[in-house]
């Protein structure tokens, strides 16, 4: 009975306390009915004591200030561990958590896959709260938050225009790929004065840095993204018989649909002159001719713009890579680095947009037959064994899905973890890290010797 008073008597402060900054109750209600979804998840995975503790403190914090400053955690020293028997079929344990069949046949008709070789990523972790991530330029000063009920790091954007970009992407590559996760925090019922806007701006200017606040820079140059509830292209040319506009409604950011807090995942594909450009699962733009074959994009920046005082966008885990990967030729080769097989933070979760690599990865399989094993490796953040928990429950994941959702014969298939054992990258690096945060798919019959080959590589010939 007490817990229950104290419960309500923090509620009710933490009401007066969003009351002073003039927030509404509606925000107010977002946001504990999404401490209460937090809770409902971790339900799920912990006991009802611990539950019962998880879900005050997801509503304490929601209700606090969004930004709090920490230091960076340091990694564990690398320790060698002896071999483990991989996983197959009769040995494995199903313990981890499903996938869910209906969450990757959502994103059937997806196919956006990242490239293998990450040629830049960025999640902020190494940065100071408070600061502009290093190698970032902005037209207004901007700073890295964390937010409450959300992983990692994130710009802040708030009202008001402005532009930003890495200065280290360098200029753009012919055929390209792109990622980035962004909160909108926005209230959909709320009217917004001709702004909610988000765009991925691609120009023919030597550096994104020239003219950086303005987005209609350059002789030739796309806007793509979204504006309020509509999909948002503005396409100009010199020659401007080319121009193209458009502004249409989009049902999943609808004030029937959005709501506050969620989470979107903008994918871009450049593919010479064609550019595709995704939000979560739907293919949102597919421009054919994006840039004359004379004046090639060559530089990339982002753009906001909120008109309202208390609605923010928050930005972060961007990746930027080479052309997606031929999946079939790379099998046919032996090994498959599969950096298009995402994850739940921390978990083995497999999340939707991997639906496409999994499909190709089956079909292959199906089509020619044969043994695999399926092989998880992580990044050193965090603790060592841990991370080779992970990276086994990851690997068993990724044959459950292979085998439920997609058909392979579950004697074909086999999984094991390695976790940080076979760094194939830097490590200090944002993109050595995101490479060796990857599922190897491995085609025995080509490479029946895959971890003395992964041993070679990272310790040389002299390894035992």
């Amino acid at each position: 009975m007490m817990k229950r008073y104290v419960f309500f008597l923090l509620l009710f402060i933490g009401m007066g306390f969003l009351s002073d900054f003039g927030l509404r109750a509606q925000f107010i209600k977002d946001l504990k009915k999404r401490a209460e979804e937090a809770a409902k998840r971790t339900v799920e995975r912990k006991t009802e004591e611990k539950t019962e503790q998880t879900t005050e403190q997801a509503i304490d914090s929601l209700f606090s200030i969004r930004v709090k400053k920490k230091n960076p955690e340091s990694n564990p020293e690398e320790v060698w561990e002896e071999n483990a028997d991989p996983v197959f079929p009769e040995d494995m344990e199903e313990s981890f958590d499903d996938p869910g069949p209906k969450s990757l046949q959502a994103y059937s008709k997806f196919d956006f896959i990242l490239g293998s070789d990450i040629l830049y990523a960025s999640d902020f972790s190494g940065d100071a709260l408070g600061d502009m991530p290093e190698g970032w330029v902005s037209s207004i000063v901007l700073e890295l938050v964390e937010i409450n009920g959300f992983e990692g790091k994130w710009i802040q954007l708030g009202k008001g225009e402005n532009s930003f970009t890495p200065i280290d992407l360098g200029e753009l590559p012919e055929n390209f790929t792109l990622e980035f996760d962004l909160i909108l925090d926005v209230d959909a019922q709320k009217f917004a004065p001709g702004t909610r806007q988000f765009l991925v701006v691609l120009n023919d200017l030597e550096s994104p840095t020239i003219q950086l606040g303005n987005r209609r820079a350059g002789n030739h140059l796309v806007n793509m993204g979204f504006n309020a509830d509509h999909k948002n292209l503005e396409k100009r040319w010199k020659d401007s018989q080319y121009n193209e506009f458009v502004n249409t409604p989009i049902p999943m950011l609808s004030k029937e649909n959005l709501e506050r807090g969620d989470v979107i995942r903008v994918s871009l594909w450049k593919n010479k002159n064609r550019v595709r450009l995704y939000l979560d699962e739907e293919k949102v733009f597919d421009i054919v001719q994006a840039q004359p074959d004379h004046s090639p994009f060559r530089s990339l920046k982002f753009y906001s713009n909120n008109a309202n005082e208390d609605e923010f966008f928050y930005f972060s885990n961007l990746r930027f890579a080479d052309a997606p990967p031929i999946i079939k030729n790379k099998l046919a080769e032996g090994v498959f680095e599969a950096t298009g097989i995402y994850f739940d933070p921390g978990s083995a979760v497999i999340r939707p947009e991997s639906y496409p690599t999994l499909k190709q990865i089956a079909d292959f399989i199906q089509a020619n037959g044969g043994s695999f094993s399926i092989a998880g490796h992580t990044d050193t953040t965090g603790d060592k064994e841990q991370n080779r928990l992970l990276s086994e429950q990851r690997a068993s994941a990724v044959r459950k899905a292979l085998v439920k959702e997609f058909g392979v014969d579950t004697n074909q298939l086999a999984s094991r973890g390695y976790g940080q054992r076979y760094p194939l990258y830097p490590n200090d690096t944002p993109e050595g890290r995101a490479k060796n945060r990857r599922v190897d798919i491995i085609n025995l019959q080509v490479v029946p010797d895959y971890e003395e080959q992964l041993m070679v590589k990272v310790f040389g010939e002299g390894r035992n």
